[in-house]
């Protein structure tokens, strides 16, 4: 969950959530997506503002997987939903700079952490913050081991101010909530 000042958004929610956040954003490809009541649901590309957040869903290959930016009080935010469909130069001149990039490490694209570091030094990235992977997971080992942060500590929350980013990137990992 991303929260500004003045919204707040859910990523790719489990069907069995409780949904809270006004904005709702789906990044894989889904034959139907669900209406929910007095909610902003975002499922498809193109461009979008709710609220003061901008969001821009760029197709990410032919999977139907979609890239999302978000500036959500003044952070760039990206969200890479697959990281096996290869981003070319032309994407990442679409993306442009970003201070938060959220890439998913689930089992499937788990042995993609080299080519995910290297795009997300591309754009510049001061936070990298991997989801989709659960405890245990493999996936998230070897991208921890291939970013030189193995041991890395999970933490409940991160706060993002454009002020005050790290001067290099760093990999944040998130509590992980169940349901």
């Amino acid at each position: 969950m991303i929260r500004g000042k003045k919204e707040s958004i859910l990523i790719d929610p489990q069907e069995s959530s409780e949904i809270t956040e006004r904005i709702v954003i789906y990044s894989k490809k889904r034959d139907i997506v669900p209406k929910i009541d007095e909610k902003v649901i975002i499922a498809g590309p193109g461009e979008y503002e709710v609220g003061g957040v901008e969001i821009v869903g760029i197709r990410s290959g032919d999977e139907g997987d979609l890239i999302y930016l978000l500036a959500v009080d003044g952070v760039k935010i990206g969200l890479l939903p697959n990281s096996e469909n290869k981003i070319n130069d032309k994407k990442i001149d679409r993306i442009g700079e970003l201070d938060v990039l959220l890439v998913n490490i689930d089992e499937k694209n788990g042995g993609s952490a080299k080519f995910i570091l290297g795009i997300a030094r591309k754009l510049g990235a001061n936070y990298v913050i991997p989801f989709g992977y659960s405890e245990g997971n493999e996936s998230i080992k070897g991208f921890l081991d291939e970013s030189d942060d193995e041991g890395k500590e999970e933490v409940d929350s991160l706060k993002v101010e454009k002020m005050e980013l790290p001067e290099g990137m760093e990999v944040v990992l998130l509590k992980i909530k169940n349901g």
